[in-house]
């Protein structure tokens, strides 16, 4: 059963299907007012469902005239999204970032569904049996390599020139 911040998620999610812009403006208040919650009910479904991993980026101005701006990272150039989430990784990254990374990319296409499944099995806990402080920098490591694997494809076939070793 679909809960109040599936309703938000997917009311902020059709507001970006109706977009021609790269990002949204809502208000915190008008839409905590619109779906009758709190207005830290708009901020968990923030916080959990519109995250760098699945491809969003939010920013926030607080105040009389505040906002929330939230940005879709897009797959025009295959190579930027690809840096993008490369950059975003850091040192260590839990197996629940590396799925949403990965639906993502396979979201925008960039990834088939093979390759999800290929990519999921290489970081998967079961596979990397491992102290988890150890587990999530190795898991970090695979999937930067993988990255940069699908970046060199991206400039074979004529998108920017994306090194990620250079980020």
């Amino acid at each position: 059963m679909p809960t109040i911040a599936d309703y938000i998620a997917e009311y902020i999610r059709v507001l970006f299907a109706e977009s021609d812009d790269v990002y949204i403006e809502i208000q915190r208040n008008d839409l905590a007012a619109k779906f009758g919650c709190a207005p830290s009910q708009i901020n968990y479904v923030l916080a959990t469902r519109f995250t760098t991993q699945s491809g969003f980026v939010v920013e926030s101005r607080r105040g009389g005239g505040g906002f929330i701006r939230i940005f879709k990272l897009s797959a025009e150039q295959p190579g930027d999204l690809l840096r993008e989430c490369y950059r975003r990784i850091g040192t260590s990254i839990s197996a629940a970032d590396v799925r949403s990374i990965i639906v993502h990319l396979t979201e925008e296409q960039i990834l088939s569904e093979r390759e999800a499944l290929m990519m999921y099995a290489a970081v998967d806990d079961a596979t990397l049996n491992l102290d988890s402080a150890w587990r999530n920098r190795l898991r970090a490591n695979i999937l930067k390599a993988m990255l940069a694997s699908l970046a060199r494809q991206c400039k074979r076939k004529g998108d920017a020139d994306h090194d990620l070793r250079k980020v």
